[in-house]
Order: structure tokens, then C-alpha cells, then sequence
């Protein structure tokens, strides 16, 4: 099938697109991912023998028949119990419409919903390496708000050819997703395949129900924004914020041809008109709330976040870690250490073996956390927790002799990370603020010798801050030793410069957060330079690459919150890969927004940082709890999703950056 502006090619055999391609497109990109089935059904019975839920090869959909011409196709499957018929066409305007028309066979009702029923959708959402992901895959932007559901994805090179989808018929509640992080496909870097899945319903004998959406192609986010609220019957939500505080309001206008009717929590919610929509501000105390939205016979929803105040969320975060998550046997050599937090259990848990679940590595976090906040209150008891760890750094993974940052306890040399040394940098950096004790200066630059001696300038590391390493030196009045470390930086930034967007492989092929540290230390090199103009024009590229990662849903979980899909296997309790929406390395993308903002000028990206650090704040619970992640998705591989992981595991970097932020800002104050 063809017209001027999509090729769509259909596998005869099984019904199933196999390749859909921008007819101007000098890439010819695929946006069907080619492991998947685009189109198929996933129905899934109840089997009488074992009692589980899951596809049953008697019931499976069979195809029935199959005809196309140049501009339209039919397909049917069944399985006897329901068919579905899929119409594929063009429209006038040049779109691509699929319809996909459910059927029930029996002589009795039968329930469809998102337990049995489900429709393939797999975008071509891969990492194989950063040139390929430049011009042949896409960032998929999955928003499903029942009869407002669409799919925003996003070339993940800068471009001006997208893939838009958008639901014209039925209700989508949620997705699951399957074969995420397969590592037969592009060694594990791979979101899988996307099965999307309709509101639940009871069909009556012969009775029918269609599901519909258009293919459209767009030039990015404000595009799409504007293609999608020309359909019909379309509902736009524009909050000030996704995540508020209980001393502000949750404050969103909903854009509507008909006047909307919302709820929260079964009562009705009151609007006000204004010329941009209708108005609702709403006064909540902490928790979760789902708003829902009816205009005419449409209905969505919008997804909000209440925390306590930011002060008392901080600080009982603090207490909780000094009274729960630090070791202080003096026996032990963990003694110092900061530990992950099994909630299911209330114990600290560790292991040496396995280097993500360790006391070393981002297990920083917390100790940043606590030294930025002595930095801004006195408290003893934290103040004494963070000398206990700067003891165990000292003795376990750092040698002050050599300058040697080490990957776990021990001082163990038997695996080499650069991604280690930069953290500890940041360490002794934090340390000098606090103490002005320039021994940390003196470790910097041993480290930094050692570092860079080993080709540390080739290394894409998010632990190394320019700006805040380099203001230490500055403040001690050291001239020499600050030149040295901006010879070392410049080095590095210059090496990131030559690369380009070609991002080279760090521990996995290509993600987010490989591209915010080019942002990052181009950003925070040029505040040091004069000329300033060189670095924005530098940094500009990889924002625009950074940016296409973040996500503008309507929902806390969601709108600036970076794709990334398998957090919680590596540093969660449940192992589950999958989308985790948000994981608190989303809010790397603030860090390199507000950086970008402060040298650039441009206010729009600090707003930008402050919506996703708020939208990861669902991560540190109001009890002084953390969760490693939220595992988006209803189901991943038949597992159960829409979860926060139960063990607290490195989410303060959310809250150290929330500090950071509000040395810039009126936000985040205590």
C-alpha cells in the first residue's frame, strides 16, 4: 500500500504490517520495528486445565483471508470465539487509518479487555549504537487516556520527519509490553514490542466493536500537539505542574470544543471559563489523583502527584536514611556505608558480587544528598553519618596514595569502571564546600591524575560536574591547580565535542544518559569561558537529540520524564524489565536542562528541569521511603506492572538536584 506520503508494506502470510516508510524520507527508516508483528492480536483465554491466564494454541487468532490493492487492505482473523477484521486505507489529507472491527461469534457474552485482548504496535523503539539510533529508530511517546490515546514517536536523530498515531474510535486504557530488553536484539538495548489494549467491555452475541487510529506524519512535539488537537471531539490538558506540593494547588486548563465535565475521586470538580479553556485549581492533600475528563461522549484523564511540603519531604528522607540505611558495626567493613533498603523487609541489603547492588558505585547518591544539605542546615546527626562514610570511602574504595577509584569493597581491582572516579570527585568536591578543607582539593587532583591517565576524557560519565569542581578550586584562590583541572576538563569536553552525536558505547549502546553529559560538561565549560557562543551552539545539538527522550503526557509518571525501559531489573527488587516511568536518572535530563538554561539564557529549559525533578519526586515516599523505580506498563512479558519497587535504591539523586536547582531558583527552597 502506497500514496504520496507512506509506503506501508503487509506480510500476505499473516495479515501483519511489516514496514511503514515516509515516501520522503531520504533515510527510509522504518518505523515498524522488524522483530515485531505490527497488527497482530494477542488474545489470551483462561486455560480450565492449569488455571492461568495465557495464549492457548486451539484459541489463538488464525487468519481467515487477506486482499490489497495499492490503497487499501482487509484482513480477517477469528478464533471462534471473536473475529476481527482489519481495514487499513488512506484519507484524503494522506493519513493512514487502521480499523480494527471486533466481533463476538458465540451465542453468549463474552468479556474483551486488557487481560485477553490486545493490539501489536511494536515502533521501532532500538538501541543498536548512536548513529544507527540517529537516522533508523524512534523515541515512542505512549500516552493511552482512553478515548484521547495516541503515540508520539519521535525520530531519535534531530529531525523533521515523525510518526504521529492517534486514537479516532474506541477507548486504550494501557499498554503492555513484551520482549523488552531482549538480548537478541540489539544485545538487550530494545524496548520490545508495544501491545496496546482497550477499555474493558461485555459483548453481546454478534454484537461488535471497533477500534480505530490514524498514522500521521509530523515535525516534532509542537507539531504533533497541534495535528492531534485538530481531530474530533479532542480533549487538551495543560497543567502548570504535574507534581505540586500541599501548599500549592493542582492547576490544569482542559481545552474542549464542548464544555467538559471532571471528577476526582467520584466527585464532581468545579471549572472556571477563560480564553484558553476552562480553568481548574484544585487544593489536595499528598497523595495520587486521577482527574477524569468528559466532553460530549469523550472521555480521558489527567494523572497528578501531591507531595508534603518540600522541606518536611526532605527531611524526613534524611532522617530515614541516618536512622535506617547506614551501616555502623564497627566490625564491618561496611562500617560508613550507605546501603540499599528492602521496604518489603525494613533491612538493608548487600551485595558484593553483584557491583549494582554494592555499597560503592551509585550508592553516592545518598552521602551527596546529605553533604548538599549540610550545606544549607546544620545537623549533627548528619554531619556525623557523613564523616562515618568519608572513613569508609577511605578505606574501602578509594586509594590516597594513587588516586585509584575502586568498583566495591576492598579496593578490589577486578573490574575497571570509569564511571566510578568522577562521582568520588564529587565527593571531595561536596566535602571542600562543607569544611574548606583543601586535603579533598589535594584528592581531587590526585584523582583526576589518575583518571585521565587511564583515558578517562573518553568516558561519558554523569558523576562529573565541571562547574562545581571547578568553583571549589576557585574558592580555595589555588590559580595553578584550578588551571590544571581546566586542562584536564577542556580535554574532555573537547574529545566530546569532536564526537558529536555519534555517541560512543559506554555500558550499554545508547540511551539518555549518554547524552546528558555532553550536555552537561559543554554547558558548564562554556560558563567558564568567554567565548560563550562556541558552547551553546555546541550544546545545542545534543539538547535537541536530549529532549526527544522526554516524554509531554498528561500524567506525573510521564511529562519530562526520560524514556528508559530497564532500571529496575539492574537496581530494583522485582528485576523487572521494562519501562520505568520515572526512574530517578530521568532527572539527569534536569541537571543538563538547567545547565543549558543558565548558559544559553533560554527560560524555557529551566522550567523544563523543574517539571521533571518534581515529576520524579513520587520516588521518595512522604514517610522518608524511597522506590527504585515505577514500572510503567500494565504488564511486561505477562508480569505484572504499574508498581513501585519495593527496595530504596539510589532515587536521592533526585532530591540532591532538587537542591541544586534551588541555588538557581525560588524552587525547592527549605
Amino acid at each position: 500500500m502506497k500514496n504520496e506520503r507512506f509506503c506501508v508494506s503487509i506480510d500476505e502470510n499473516t495479515g501483519f504490517i511489516t514496514s511503514i516508510v515516509n515516501r520522503k524520507d531520504p533515510y527510509e527508516m522504518n518505523w515498524c520495528a522488524e522483530d515485531g508483528q505490527w497488527g497482530k492480536i494477542h488474545q489470551r483465554n483462561w486455560n480450565a486445565w492449569t488455571g492461568e491466564l495465557g495464549e492457548i494454541e486451539e484459541k489463538k487468532m488464525r487468519l481467515i483471508s487477506f486482499a490489497q490493492n495499492d490503497n487499501s487492505s482487509k484482513t480477517v482473523y477469528s478464533n471462534g470465539e471473536l473475529s476481527v477484521t482489519v481495514s487499513r486505507s488512506f484519507k484524503a489529507n494522506g493519513n493512514f487509518v487502521e480499523n480494527y472491527t471486533i466481533k463476538n461469534l458465540t451465542d453468549t457474552v463474552v468479556c474483551v479487555n486488557r487481560d485477553n485482548f490486545g493490539i501489536e504496535t511494536p515502533f521501532n523503539d532500538r538501541y543498536p549504537n548512536a548513529e544507527e539510533c540517529m537516522i533508523h529508530h524512534c523515541n515512542a511517546h505512549i500516552w493511552c487516556g482512553h478515548n484521547i490515546t495516541w503515540v508520539n514517536a519521535l525520530r531519535m536523530g534531530d529531525s523533521d520527519i515523525n510518526l504521529g498515531l492517534y486514537l479516532t474510535k474506541g477507548a486504550i486504557d494501557c499498554y503492555d509490553q513484551n520482549r523488552c530488553g531482549d538480548r537478541n536484539i540489539c544485545g538487550g538495548c530494545t524496548r520490545g514490542v508495544f501491545v496496546l489494549e482497550p477499555e474493558s467491555m461485555l459483548l453481546m452475541s454478534g454484537e461488535e466493536y471497533e477500534l480505530e487510529w490514524e498514522l500521521f506524519w509530523h515535525e516534532g512535539k509542537e507539531d504533533f500537539m497541534s495535528k492531534i488537537s485538530g481531530f474530533k471531539g479532542y480533549i487538551g490538558i495543560d497543567a502548570v505542574h504535574y507534581t505540586v506540593f500541599e501548599d500549592e494547588n493542582i492547576d490544569f486548563t482542559v481545552v474542549c470544543d464542548e464544555t467538559p465535565k471532571i471528577k476526582c475521586g467520584g466527585e464532581i470538580v468545579p471549572i472556571k471559563k477563560n480564553d484558553k479553556g476552562y480553568r481548574i485549581v484544585y487544593k489536595a492533600s499528598a497523595g495520587e489523583y486521577r482527574f477524569l475528563i468528559k466532553a460530549g461522549n469523550v472521555c480521558t484523564w489527567a494523572e497528578f502527584m501531591v507531595k508534603i511540603p518540600f522541606k518536611d519531604l526532605l527531611e524526613k528522607r534524611i532522617h530515614f536514611i541516618i536512622d535506617n540505611q547506614q551501616c555502623t558495626d564497627p566490625k564491618s567493613p561496611l562500617c560508613g556505608a550507605f546501603l540499599i533498603y528492602d521496604n518489603d523487609y525494613d533491612s538493608v541489603y548487600f551485595d558484593y558480587a553483584n557491583p549494582d547492588h554494592n555499597a560503592c558505585r551509585e550508592r553516592m547518591n545518598i552521602p551527596l544528598l546529605l553533604m548538599k544539605y549540610l550545606q544549607v542546615k546544620n545537623d549533627p546527626k548528619v554531619r556525623k553519618a557523613v564523616d562515618l562514610y568519608m572513613e569508609f570511602v577511605l578505606r574501602e574504595f578509594y586509594d590516597e596514595e594513587t588516586g585509584e577509584v575502586f568498583n566495591t569493597i576492598g579496593k578490589n581491582r577486578d573490574q575497571l569502571r570509569l564511571y566510578n572516579a568522577p562521582g568520588v570527585m564529587q565527593i571531595f568536591g561536596e566535602m571542600y564546600f562543607i569544611t574548606r578543607d583543601e586535603v579533598y582539593l589535594k584528592h581531587i587532583m590526585k584523582l583526576a591524575k589518575n583518571y585521565y591517565g587511564i583515558g578517562g576524557e573518553k568516558c561519558y560519565a554523569n558523576g562529573l560536574t565541571i562547574g562545581k569542581i571547578i568553583r571549589a578550586f576557585m574558592m580555595a584562590g589555588n590559580d595553578g591547580n584550578t588551571q590544571k583541572m581546566m586542562t584536564y576538563f577542556q580535554k574532555h569536553v573537547d574529545n566530546i565535542m569532536g564526537n558529536g552525536t555519534a555517541y560512543p558505547k559506554h555500558e550499554v549502546n545508547y540511551e539518555q544518559t549518554i547524552v546528558t553529559p555532553a550536555v552537561n560538561y559543554i554547558s558548564e565549560m562554556g560558563a567558564l569561558r568567554e567565548d560563550k557562543e562556541r558552547y551553546i551552539t555546541e550544546a545545542t545539538k545534543h539538547i535537541k537529540i536530549l529532549e526527544r527522550f522526554s516524554g509531554m503526557q498528561p500524567s506525573f509518571h510521564l511529562n519530562e520524564i526520560a524514556i528508559r525501559f530497564w532500571d529496575d531489573y539492574w537496581f530494583g527488587k522485582n528485576r523487572t524489565v521494562g519501562d520505568t516511568l520515572p526512574h530517578h536518572l530521568s532527572c539527569l535530563s534536569a541537571r543538563a536542562y538547567l545547565s543549558y538554561g543558565l548558559l544559553s539564557g533560554k527560560k524555557q529549559w529551566i522550567e523544563k528541569a523543574e517539571e521533571c525533578i518534581r515529576n520524579c519526586m513520587c520516588l521518595i515516599k512522604d514517610n522518608g521511603r524511597g522506590a527504585a523505580a515505577y514500572v510503567y506498563p500494565y504488564k511486561v512479558d505477562a508480569k505484572r506492572g504499574e508498581f513501585y519497587d519495593p527496595w530504596s535504591n539510589d532515587q536521592d539523586l533526585v532530591l540532591y538536584d532538587a537542591l541544586y536547582f534551588a541555588d538557581h531558583t525560588d524552587t525547592f527552597q527549605i
